[in-house]
């Protein structure tokens, strides 16, 4: 029978010995103690065994599939970075944010493997560790441009489209658009369904509602050219078609879960305006809407159309939106 499992123990740290345990409770039990890190990953011929890495066999398992990290005060996290995913406790973890693991809980990942965290370190002899360690939380409020971008009739989509080949077409449509935010100088916060969320800071750019309207615009043309690609977008006889919104102003920006954050939280006027005011774009508005804040400080680089007044959900009034058109250079203004 050939090993299906191969692991090198790395040298020991100043973090407490932690152990993933494989077959539990049965006479194959396999132990992989580690201190700082463990990544696990896909065994292929030719690959050597590195220090701290744990190849199986199995190719529904990535070449890096997910990594265990420790802090100095003994507390694990488990982050995946997998095609086919990684599990928790049977529960799907969001690619590329780190969530906690405690003692006992099992981490799944390919089709048939699964490994038990175990090695509690002593919570008295480390709380000193982690007080020495904690870091400070800053309170950071800045300027941003949110971009809001939501597919179109999505809930018709839903019901008619095949959920499989749905979700691998929006997977990768969001990729390329994702791909495109960072080209254009911004930060992907999330996914939600049908959206996704982008922003630009100031500081990070001369003019963040500037670079979030050039974006826009980049996005809005590069989704007309994937709703033609039938290898990105595979659902027949329903186009795709996307509408954007961008709202500018102050945010409160924190990664949350403390020393060891595992996202980004924004609390603000600007993200639920975008979300709201993105419901207004039509055939007849065009599929790019802003508020009166990004207009008036993209104004001299782009050209804008007034839509007239209309009322946001959740806003005790009503207030100017406006449609953006195209860059000023190109219409020769």
């Amino acid at each position: 029978m050939k090993t299906s499992r191969f692991y090198k123990t790395p040298p020991r740290t100043d973090r407490p010995a932690r152990e993933l345990v494989a077959d539990a409770d049965t006479s194959d039990e396999e132990r992989y103690t580690f201190y700082s890190s463990i990544e696990i990953g896909r065994y292929s011929e030719g690959r050597e065994t590195e220090v701290g890495v744990l190849l199986v066999r199995d190719s529904t398992v990535s070449s890096r599939h997910c990594i265990i990290t420790q802090t100095l005060d003994g507390r694990c996290f488990v982050r995946d970075v997998s095609r086919n995913g990684t599990r928790l406790d049977g529960r799907r973890l969001i690619p590329n944010l780190e969530v906690g693991v405690k003692e006992g809980q099992v981490i799944s990942v390919g089709s048939e493997h699964e490994f038990r965290l175990t090695g509690e370190p002593d919570a008295t002899a480390l709380s000193l560790v982690s007080a020495r360690s904690a870091t400070m939380a800053l309170s950071s409020v800045a300027m941003v441009t949110v971009l809001v971008g939501d597919i179109r009739d999505y809930t018709v989509l839903v019901r008619k489209a095949a959920s499989r080949r749905l979700q691998q077409s929006v997977s990768r449509v969001f990729a390329r658009l994702a791909r495109e935010v960072a080209k254009q100088g911004g930060t992907v916060k999330e996914y939600q369904g049908d959206a996704i969320f982008a922003f630009w800071e100031e500081g990070s750019t001369e003019n963040h509602a500037v670079d979030a309207c050039r974006a826009a615009i980049a996005l809005d043309e590069l989704v007309g050219k994937l709703a033609a690609d039938s290898s990105v977008w595979a659902v027949e006889d329903f186009p795709l078609s996307m509408d954007w919104a961008l709202a500018t102003g102050p945010v409160a920006i924190e990664g949350f879960g403390g020393d060891h954050p595992g996202g980004l939280s924004m609390i603000g006027e600007p993200v639920v305006l975008a979300f709201r005011i993105e419901k207004f774009a039509n055939d007849e508005t065009g599929s790019i809407i802003t508020c009166p804040a990004t207009m008036e400080k993209a104004s001299r680089a782009f050209k804008f159309r007034d839509l007239g007044k209309m009322h946001a959900k959740g806003f005790d009034k009503a207030d100017r939106v406006y449609a953006l058109v195209r860059a000023k250079r190109l219409l020769g203004l």
